[in-house]
Formats: C-alpha cells, structure tokens, sequence
C-alpha cells in the first residue's frame, strides 16, 4: 500500500517522469516466468551508453521526459574516435524508457608470438529494442566481445604477414593459397563477413540461455559497422538502417566555404549547391515482414505445423471474405514471383502469415520485423503461436574497399568523396528519406566547416527535424511540412570515413617501415652466421689435415710435417711483419695506413680481411716442397727489400 500510495505522489508531482526500471512497479511487468511464480532479475541494469555519462538516476528520468523529448549528446565528444557524432531522443510515450542502444569498441588483434605487427579495427552498433529493453541493452554491452572472440579464432589468417607484402606495399583483396590452408580460396573478406555473421547468431543463442536466469529481454534490431585492415563492413539485421552520404565534388564544396546566411539561428537554409551535389547510398536493407514475404511464405509453406491451422502461408490481391466463398480469386504462395487464380475456400478465409503493407506490415499480426536478437517468448496476438521460428538473427553484410576511393586534395572533398556513414533506428528513417538525409548532413556541414564537434552537430540536426515540435494540441510534427512526425526512438550515429581511413594510413606507414627495420635485421643476421659458417668450416678443414691419411708412407709424413710446420710458422711470420709495419708506421706517420678491426668495423670488413689471410695460409700449405730454409730466406728478402725502398723514400 505504501509503494501504490509513493507511487501516486511521485506521478502528481513530476507526471512525465517514470520511475525507474528497479522500482515494484516496473518489476511485475515481465519479472515473472509463465507457471513459476519467481521474480527474475535483469541481467543488466537500465542506462543508456556509457559515452553519454549518465550516470545519476536524475539524469536517467531527465532523459525519459516523454514531453519534452530531450536531446542527449555527449558531454564529451572526445570519448568518441574521429569526432564521431551521436544524439538521441526518447519517445513521446511508446514506452516507459527508451529501448535504443547505441555502443562502440577500439580493439586490437595481437599476434600471441609477437611475429608479427598488431592489427586495430573500431566497431560501432546501434540496437533498437521492441517489448522491452533488455535485448537491446544486452547486445550493447555483450556484442562487441563476442565479434572480438570470432575474429581472434582466425587472427593467423587476418594478421598481416611478410607474404602479403611486395615490395614495401601491402597487398590488396589478397587469397589464401590452395592447397596450403584450404580446399577453396578464401580471402580476408570472407573470414571477417563470416566473424560478423558468427556473431549475430551467437548473441541470439546467448539470449536465448539467459531466459531461465533473468527476466524476458524481449527483441531488438542490431546493425553495427567495423572498420577494419582499410575497409568498412556493414552488418543489419532489422529495420535500423546505414547510409553512406557522398557529395560529388564542385564549386562551393571545399572546406572553407562560407555557410548560408540565415535569419533564424537554429534554422538551416537549404543549400542548392549540396542538394544538387549530395546523394546517398544505402548499405542495408530493411528486414520487415513486407520485404521478406518470400522468405516467410516460403517458411509456412515447408512447415505447415507452425502455423497450427491458424494461418495460411498465401497472399491475396484482395483480402476475401465469406462471401467470395466458391469464386475466383487471385493469389500467390511461396517463392512465386506472378499471380495466379484459385477458388476460394475455407482455409482460405484465414489470416495470413503476413498482412498489411509498408511499415504496417506485420508477421502473424504481431511483430513488425523479421530479424533481430531475442523474442524466444513472443507469441502471437489471440492465437498464441510462436514467432520464434519464422525470425532469424542472420545479417545482410555489406563492404566497402576505401583503397579504391579516388579523392583529389586540392578539392578538399574527402568527406564527400569517403562518405559520411549515418547509422540510425527507424524513428529516424520512418519521417525521412535517405536524400533528404545526405541533404541535411552536407547542409551541417557547411554551416560547421571547421569546428571539431561538427559532426556531432549533425547528429542533433537529424534527431531535431525526425522529432519535430510539439503543437498547442501536444502532437508532434514535423517544422517544415507540417506532417506528423515521429513518436519513436531516435537515436544516430555519423561517422566521418575519411577520418578512420587517414589513420589506417598512417598505421600502414608504421607496419612498412617496421617490416623494412625485421628485414634489415634478418638479413644482417644472416650474412654474420653465413661469415661465421664459412670460417668454422676452413678451421674444420685445417684440423683435418693431418687426419686424411692415418698410416702414411714416411715420406709423404716427412712432406706432411713439414707442411705442418709452415702452417704453423705463418703466424709468427704476420705478427713479425705486423710489427715491423707499426714502427715504420710510427716513422712516417703520414705515409702509411694502418687498418684495425674493431666491433665497429662492418661485418663486410671483417670478411675480406678473414679471406685475404685464409688465402695467404693455403697458398703457403699448398707448396710442400719449399723447405723451411727457403721459406726463412724468402721472408727475410722481403723484408729486406722493404726496408731498401723505405731507405729510397
């Protein structure tokens, strides 16, 4: 009695403010599991992103004003990579909270060996719920671990590696070779399109797990893009939706170009230049029972016991009633592309799988999307059948190569040319068009040509004109057509391609010169152990002389010992001539030039040296018949002579 009466008070004081999810009241909505009697707890606690900080309970019910509708953005934009913008808005009473989510992830793929350079990539997602928050609350905060997972089961194949380099530049849409790895040719594309498919599935399993420990999460849309190794993936599932807004590039649209003047302040008036110029192209498709009626009849047709002779898996050019009954009716059922004629029948007058058109288009009467997270529980309205089976989690995955982007600097159109990516909820796409949209995010720009939260300015542009303003009857409607405007969500994200782009560059920069430095490296490596090798090899062959031949003939012994000695003289001869030379130096300074090896001298240094006095000990090992007299004698004449032509200088 105390809650109901707390409850009443609050509601008279502060009427458009809910209370929190936590409180009783919101507890008894769902909290209970179908015949046992327990309450569940939620798996995560109501917030909205992390990067809005907002943190107090005041700022979350400030939030929720379903009256005013505020519009959050982040406190600090710095949170977000490349001036990434966001802004969000509740809706006018839809429901309590609001159910989008909106995430994002800076990660690296590391080598575990450490042999070769780290790979970055940034994810961002957005998820719209549908019967409550949690699913969507869920995937924002468990998504992005699980993409992190799949991709690191095929790191080997993603990390960047000497093979795909050719001549200090990186290879581009480069296949694994066959038979090596695989039976077929796969490429990097393929291995991260099947790590976001991998995904989407596995968070829907883990929904679906979570069901007998928390409460019911409900659905939720998710379309999410990653940026990774120079290329933007886009993955939906829903009717959220991503477009790539491009301008071509022409007069009035460099970076510096002076905004349209504007008698209202918070009023942008319309460019003709970006109109003209401006163009959107999408990277997702919508998933709503309308767009996947093939797919859905064709499901109903294969498996009839799913409707549960509550359904018929038919589509009708007119909805028959009955008293068609007997006559002429045209149709279609399944994968059929043209319409036909049947009579019409009893079974025929019930509802079918899908009804309706456009965003009214529903499955079974009930959910108006096909793919998504959760709804393991949902049924359908009076007749209880699951929807479960006729939903999937499997993403569209779309990409895009940003090395193929042609860009000219000196028409400082990099954003028009990479594209500025807006990633929304329908409560944005629902009252816009995608040309409008790419109209207004030019426009912003141009008003914001050189302010570091421009982007974040057109995120609350977009949120501005979907929500619209309220009238003196308390309907909201669009500012400039007067139309009713959106009562859901909306919640945006613009992402500026060109600035993830300038920083693969620069990381493609640092993996080249860091893969020239391993290379250096290597290669000096390899010459000092081949030098090493070929001098333990003459040493080992020296060492071996005397073992060739084990019972010589005592003369060849006699010749082999006095070989021996020779080799063995040699030494002492380099070290006399060594001396002689460094007082002849100390003599005459500037006449004679002594060379010394150190740790410094180059390894090619080393080399030459090392082989000019092998091959000085193998010229004299090779005559076996000087006697050690003639060897005495010729070294002394040498010497000799040296000293005359010193004593003629």
């Amino acid at each position: 009695m105390f809650n109901n009466f707390k409850n009443r008070f609050i509601s008279a004081i502060a009427p458009d403010l809910p209370p929190l999810p936590s409180s009783e009241r919101e507890h008894q909505r769902g909290a209970l599991r179908l015949g046992s009697g327990q309450q569940m707890p939620d798996k995560f606690p109501y917030a909205r992103p992390p990067f809005l900080q907002l943190l107090t309970a005041d700022e979350l019910r400030a939030s929720a004003d379903h009256n005013v509708r505020p519009i959050i953005v982040p406190r600090d934009i710095n949170l977000l990579p490349w001036g990434t913008g966001y802004a969000e808005c509740v809706n006018s009473g839809k429901s309590e909270w609001n159910e989008d989510q909106a995430s994002f992830s800076r990660q690296v793929l590391s080598d575990p060996e450490h042999n070769h350079p780290d790979l970055p990539y940034t994810y961002f997602g957005i998820f719209d719920g549908h019967a409550g928050y949690g699913a969507a609350l869920a995937a924002s905060h468990q998504f992005h671990h699980i993409l992190h997972e799949k991709l690191v089961d095929c790191i080997e194949l993603l990390l960047p590696r000497d093979a795909d380099s050719e001549n200090g530049k990186l290879q581009l849409n480069a296949t694994f070779p066959h038979p090596i790895y695989f039976q077929r040719r796969v490429s990097k594309d393929e291995l991260i399109i099947g790590a976001l498919e991998s995904a989407f599935f596995h968070m829907d399993s883990l929904i679906a797990q979570d069901r007998d420990r928390y409460r019911d999460a409900g659905g939720c849309t998710a379309c999410v893009s990653l940026f990774i190794d120079g290329k933007m993936y886009v993955a939906n599932a829903g009717d959220s939706r991503a477009v790539l807004c491009q301008r071509r590039a022409g007069p009035g649209t460099s970076a510096g170009v002076t905004p349209s003047t504007t008698t209202e302040p918070n009023k942008i008036e319309p460019d003709p230049v970006d109109a003209a110029h401006s163009y959107p192209t999408a990277y997702s498709a919508d998933h709503t029972p309308e767009t996947e009626r093939e797919r859905l009849l064709n499901v109903a047709r294969l498996k009839p016991h799913l409707m549960g002779k509550q359904y018929v898996a038919m589509e009708y050019a007119k909805r028959p009633h009955i008293k068609d009954m007997g006559q002429r009716i045209l149709c279609r059922q399944g994968t059929m592309k043209g319409w036909t004629y049947k009579t019409l029948t009893r079974d025929d007058l019930r509802m079918p799988v899908v009804n309706g058109e456009g965003k009214r288009s529903r499955l079974l009467g009930t959910l108006g999307v096909t793919r998504g997270f959760g709804d393991h529980d949902l049924l359908a309205i009076n007749t209880g059948i699951q929807i479960k089976p006729f939903l999937t989690p499997h993403p569209d995955v779309r990409q895009r190569d940003l090395s193929q982007v042609v860009s000219i600097l000196d028409e400082h159109n990099e954003d028009g040319d990479y594209g500025i990516l807006v990633m929304a909820t329908d409560g944005l796409w629902d009252v816009s068009e995608n040309d409008a949209v790419a109209r207004t995010v030019f426009q912003t720009l141009s008003r914001y040509p050189k302010e570091k939260h421009r982007y974040t300015m057109v995120a609350q542009e977009l949120v501005a004109r979907a929500r619209g303003k309220i009238n003196d009857s308390g309907h909201w409607r669009l500012a400039d057509s007067k139309a009713a405007a959106t009562v859901d969500d909306i919640s945006v994200i613009v992402i500026p391609v060109h600035q993830y782009y300038k920083e693969h560059i620069e990381w493609t920069h640092n993996y080249t010169r860091e893969l020239e430095q391993r290379r250096r490296k290597a290669a000096e490596a390899n010459m000092a152990q081949e030098a090493v090798n070929v001098l333990n090899g003459i040493i080992a062959e020296e060492a071996h002389v005397v073992e060739e031949q084990p019972h010589p003939h005592p003369q060849h012994q006699q010749q082999q010992q006095q070989v021996v000695v020779q080799v063995e003289q040699v030494p002492a001869l380099l070290r006399q001539e060594q001396e002689e030379q460094e007082q002849q130096a100390q003599l005459e300074p500037e006449e004679t030039l002594v060379v010394e090896l150190s740790d410094e001298t180059p390894v090619q240094a080393h080399l030459e040296t090392i082989s000019h006095t092998m091959q000085k000990v193998q010229l004299d090992a090779n005559a076996p018949e000087e006697t050690p007299e003639k060897t005495t004698a010729t070294s002394n004449k040498q010497r000799n002579n040296r000293k005359g032509k010193g004593n003629r200088q």
